[in-house]
């Protein structure tokens, strides 16, 4: 008689709201970045439609993460988001978070698939997420064994929730369809090596 096996892999992605997401803190936290500068205007990849400097989503990933500067902002996310990151650390002791990027995305602006590396895990919180707009898709790593098919995942999160999921795993923005914003703020958590067992 044919048996089936559990399944042999399985992704392990966390999901939680942040407490106390109400229209005051969103407003008072959204309102210490700088939508204005001019560095952080990205619009030669992130709008497949419009590349105008002048029509553009935000992200201040260059300007901060990727030149290892925190943004002024990451002291008051840590304290936002200090719930579900504790609960998260004790599922994963020793995961650090060291710094932050924030980005936002007008009316047909995307991020293409990509992945974070085989760091960890990263995390993506939906400070601004309308009812119209989509959050992050996840694609999964394991063909489908008929037709070899991608599956693609667009987790029900809502405007509030912080989501974890493994740095390897591709994911993408899909083109933003609503007129008001949508405003993420994304960070990686790693480990030390004397932290990772082999």
């Amino acid at each position: 008689m044919i048996q089936k096996f559990d399944d042999l892999f399985q992704v392990p992605v966390y999901r939680s709201p942040v407490p106390n997401w109400s229209t005051t803190l969103k407003s008072d936290f959204l309102n210490l970045v700088d939508w204005d500068d001019r560095e952080c205007h990205a619009g030669h990849w992130f709008d497949p439609v419009e590349s105008s400097q002048d029509v553009c989503a935000y992200t201040d990933y260059y300007k901060y993460y990727d030149a290892g500067v925190q943004p002024d902002y990451f002291p008051n996310l840590l304290k936002i988001l200090r719930q579900p990151l504790q609960e998260f650390q004790q599922l994963h002791p020793g995961s650090t978070v060291d710094n932050a990027w924030c980005q936002r995305y007008t009316e047909t602006a995307c991020h293409p698939a990509h992945n974070h590396g085989a760091i960890g895990y990263s995390a993506v919180f939906y400070a601004q997420l309308s009812r119209g707009a989509s959050p992050t898709a996840f694609f999964s790593p394991v063909a489908d064994p008929w037709t070899g098919q991608i599956e693609t995942i667009v987790p029900p999160c809502v405007e509030g929730d912080i989501i974890f999921f493994p740095s390897y795993m591709i994911h993408q923005s899909l083109p933003h369809r609503d007129s008001i914003d949508k405003v993420i703020f994304s960070f990686n958590l790693s480990k030390s090596q004397e932290q990772i067992l082999i």
